[in-house]
């Protein structure tokens, strides 16, 4: 005989699991996530009510030469498969509206395979010239459904981001990295890719007027980046530098710290912060790190 009390309880457990659902999959807030993707760059946006989200750069694996006795067993979709899709699948996330990719390098595009084979992708953005390069095809599965789109800042954006850069079509290296512009929260960010200072300062002379609050520091901190010039004239007033810990690059380097120390630039690091995250909604939003607890609350 089922009583009153327990139907009553049954009622709330339904109602509980309903709330977590859409809690779960609808979430109110918005978040742009710098992923602790290790030595590369992963960036995964997500906008409020799971409307559309987007991946910027997989992360990889770079691969050098090394005695057979020093090699690892470790398979390289270890730290996509432990961060940033484990991150996407405990938000309740089973499939990306776009994957936008900056340029060839692996640790940049190097967990693709891994992305494409565990998550529905709809579009991947990829400067113009990449799609025909052998080191990004052989990437993809061979039954991939995924549009591939080769852009140049003159094909239109999407999900709230703006192409700025490349030009023209390229060698997908560094000098050749997508640049894209979006606002968030009533903020501007600016992901610059591995763009080097001269890239810096031509996408300047295209846009004179732009101006971005936050800036994904270019080439993982690299003093081939970060023109003081670019940071200054774009009014940044945030850094996010992605590098992994005790990396044999040196990155990030003393000097962009120098620079942004000099302009004020609150800067935050995933070597030393892991992921890093803007949470924000209608009203405006902050950033929270996950090593050492830290919330930066950024004003009109």
């Amino acid at each position: 005989m089922v009583t009153w009390e327990k139907r009553g309880a049954v009622k709330w457990l339904v109602l509980g699991y309903v709330v977590t659902f859409v809690w779960l999959h609808f979430p109110l807030q918005g978040e742009v996530t710098f992923v602790d993707i290790g030595q590369g760059d992963c960036i995964i946006i997500r906008e409020p009510f799971n409307r559309r989200v987007m991946m910027i750069d997989t992360g990889g694996k770079l691969n050098f030469q090394t005695e057979g006795w020093k090699k690892r067993t470790n398979s390289a979709t270890d730290k996509a498969t432990s961060t940033s899709l484990n991150y996407l699948k405990s938000e309740g996330i089973d499939h990306l509206d776009a994957v936008w990719l900056s340029h060839s390098d692996a640790d940049h595009i190097g967990y693709l395979p891994t992305v494409l084979t565990s998550m529905r992708v709809e579009r991947l953005y990829v400067p113009a010239g990449m799609e025909k390069m052998t080191k990004f095809t052989k990437r993809l599965p061979s039954n991939t459904r995924t549009q591939i789109i080769p852009i140049t800042s003159q094909a239109p954006g999407f999900g709230g981001l703006t192409i700025l850069h490349p030009f023209t079509p390229g060698e997908a290296t560094n000098d050749d990295s997508v640049v894209l512009a979006g606002e968030f929260g009533g903020k501007r960010f600016v992901f610059t890719g591995d763009l080097p200072q001269a890239g810096e300062l031509a996408v300047l002379a295209h846009y004179p007027n732009l101006r971005a609050t936050v800036v994904k520091l270019g080439h993982h901190g690299s003093k081939t980046s970060s023109s003081p010039t670019f940071l200054k004239q774009v009014g940044a007033r945030v850094g996010i530098i992605s590098a992994g810990r005790n990396n044999r690059y040196g990155h990030p380097n003393q000097e962009t710290l120098t620079t942004l120390a000099q302009l004020h630039i609150q800067t935050y690091s995933t070597q030393t912060q892991g992921m890093i995250t803007y949470r924000y909604n209608s009203r405006g939003g902050h950033f929270i790190t996950h090593n050492t607890p830290e919330q930066l609350q950024l004003s009109n």
